[in-house]
C-alpha cells in the first residue's frame, strides 16, 4: 500500500519512509519502520531452526492492516 500511496513500485517500506517523511507521524514512522525489519527479519525470511509465535505473527499482521487501511484513508483525502 506505502508503494501505491508514494507511487514508487520498487522501494522497500524503509525507503518510502525515509523519502516520505510526512506519510506517517513522528515517531510512528520510525517505530513501523522497525516493526518492518523486523517482521522482514523474523517472519518473512525465518532462519532455519526460528520459529515465529502465533502471537507475533497476529501482532504482525494486525499491525500491517491497521497500517495499510491508515495510508488507504491518507490516499483518498
Amino acid at each position: 500500500m506505502a508503494r501505491d500511496v508514494t507511487g514508487d513500485p520498487n522501494a522497500t517500506f524503509g525507503e518510502i519512509l525515509n523519502h516520505h517523511p510526512g506519510l506517517l507521524p513522528r515517531p510512528l514512522d520510525m517505530a513501523l519502520s522497525r516493526v518492518w525489519g523486523y517482521a522482514s527479519n523474523e517472519a518473512r525470511h525465518v532462519k532455519e531452526g526460528r520459529e515465529i509465535s502465533r502471537d507475533e505473527a497476529e501482532l504482525l499482521v494486525g499491525l500491517s492492516g491497521i497500517v495499510s487501511t491508515y495510508l488507504v484513508r491518507k490516499l483518498k483525502r
